[in-house]
């Protein structure tokens, strides 16, 4: 089936509502990322929010989904609870095709499984591609449309005992027979920290089953260049992508990614320029490709990346591995992931491999993050309990307060359940000196539960509410002389939350 050429476009959050509003003709296509608008159920579901659904169905152009939840690169596949909603989502909004991260964010330990809250790099070896191959399949076989998979940042050192990052992709779509996601930001990233160079990837890489591209910001930390999505495309990405998009003969779509909690710094008219910025690479697509296609035999041999003689990957995987440099015996896909994973959110190896993985540089990059994004969950939740804190006892004092508790919690992938597990820890550690967070916080516990199951609670003050929680929404303290002492309460409703509220408190974060 021949791709649907859609154009440039973004990666959809509220914040943009008001670009798309006042340029109505900016984006050719917008891309959803769906579980940021899911409602986890108590039977272990999720809920799609029929509200944001008809907004987003509302804009007049193309939509795409892509997933940021439930990775298809390891050997625990998708969850059967996410195709209920992910279909609601289809149904609605039409799209032609929809995406996933080849990367894992689940692993077990103690006879148990939990979450990283971070999209991990997969064990690039045979058994690797075969593991995920059968979770891209179990995915694909639930849905009604394509999927690509989105080629994957990693701070990892490579290792000699892996095949190179292009062979395995190469390898794992083949294997799996589905389309690609190339995510330039993400492959950049990866050369830039030591990983294989970009064209050297693309090399590899059958480049007639890309679909789609993104592109994105970054900045440097320790070291390091982090897919971020902070700003605009750094130039010499951006000269890349030029290069890159001329060969790509099935490119249906290019879009711009920036994290929400950049936008403010970054701003809409930023973003604007981001777009139309895009729109010169756009008008490049195809050329090269299409010439290469005429000029290329029947079976169409040659226009795999890897040139005249290539196998198909699937057929001789350890021939690929071997090529890469090598892929001799060592820790399964399943001992990959549960030592990186358990590492990655702060426990002490207890393996072999836990302990070479351990000093791997990587990992304090991928730990950094890790807490950043479940900060942002907590604060983006509880926003007016963590300014509560922050304005009393400075943001340090508040930072501990994370931290004790990442000490004893693992991550949680969605915003809410992060929030409520931190609002429970606060509860029974409430800061003395901080007047009033414990009403404060029962009254964010209730907005957070109103918005999960829709009941009307009330919430008692001892103290006028309305000038505190005013104050605290202008990120500041209340006037001591607008406290006033009493018997008041809250009632909170759920037609007092807005569809923009929910997205906010339920939103399940990933930096690509």
């Amino acid at each position: 089936m021949r791709t649907p050429e859609l154009g440039v476009g973004l990666s959809y959050f509220g914040g943009l509502a008001p670009l798309l509003e006042e340029h109505p003709g900016l984006v050719d296509v917008l891309e959803v990322e769906p579980q940021t608008f899911w409602t986890r159920l108590p039977d272990g579901g999720f809920r799609a929010d029929a509200e944001i659904l008809a907004r987003l169905a509302g804009y007049p152009c193309p939509k795409l989904l892509h997933g940021i939840g439930f990775p298809v690169g390891g050997v625990r596949p998708p969850s059967p609870a996410q195709v209920p909603p992910l279909l609601a989502a289809i149904e609605a909004l039409a799209p032609p095709w929809m995406s996933e991260h080849l990367s894992f964010n689940r692993a077990g330990a103690d006879g148990g499984e939990f979450n990283t809250a971070f999209l991990l790099p997969p064990r690039q070896t045979p058994a690797g591609v075969e593991a995920a191959a059968t979770s891209i399949r179990a995915m694909a076989d639930a849905m009604p449309i394509p999927l690509a998979v989105e080629t994957g940042v990693s701070y990892l050192r490579p290792r000699p005992d892996e095949m190179d990052d292009g062979a395995f992709v190469a390898a794992v779509v083949e294997r799996a027979d589905c389309d690609v996601l190339l995510d330039l930001h993400n492959l950049w990233a990866n050369e830039r920290n030591g990983r294989q160079p970009v064209d050297e990837l693309l090399a590899r890489i059958p480049l007639e089953r890309v679909r789609e591209i993104h592109l994105a910001g970054g900045f440097e930390h320790r070291g390091f260049w982090l897919d971020s999505h902070s700003g605009p495309v750094p130039e010499e990405l951006f000269e890349l992508a030029e290069r890159v998009v001329p060969r790509l003969p099935a490119l249906g779509a290019l879009i711009f990614e920036l994290f929400p909690t950049y936008l403010s710094r970054f701003g809409l008219p930023a973003v604007r320029r981001e777009v139309e910025r895009l729109r010169r690479i756009w008008d490049r697509r195809g050329r090269a490709a299409r010439r290469a296609r005429r000029a290329a035999p029947a079976d169409g041999a040659a226009t795999r990346a890897g040139g005249p003689g290539a196998e198909a990957a699937d057929e001789h995987p350890e021939r690929t591995a071997a090529a890469a440099g090598g892929a001799a015996p060592g820790p399964t896909p399943r001992e990959w992931e549960d030592a990186l994973g358990a590492l990655v959110v702060g426990r002490p190896p207890a393996t072999p491999l836990g302990e070479e993985l351990a000093a791997d540089p990587g990992i304090e990059v991928v730990r950094y993050l890790i807490g950043e994004f479940r900060g942002s969950m907590v604060v983006t939740s509880l926003k007016l309990t963590s300014r509560l804190i922050m304005l009393s006892r400075g943001t340090e004092a508040f930072e501990r307060l994370l931290a004790e508790y990442w000490r004893v919690a693992p991550p949680a992938p969605f915003a809410a359940d992060e929030a409520a597990g931190f609002a429970e820890f606060l509860a029974r550690n409430l800061p003395e000196d901080v007047p009033y967070v414990g009403e404060i916080l029962a009254f964010e516990r209730a907005v957070l539960a109103t918005l999960l199951d829709e009941t009307a609670r009330v919430v008692p003050f001892s103290v006028d509410p309305l000038p505190f929680l005013r104050a605290l929404g202008e990120a500041r303290l209340p006037d001591p002389e607008m406290i006033f002492p009493g018997s008041f309460e809250v009632e909170v409703t759920p037609d007092d939350l807005d569809g923009e509220a929910a997205e906010a408190a339920v939103a399940q974060l990933l930096l690509h």
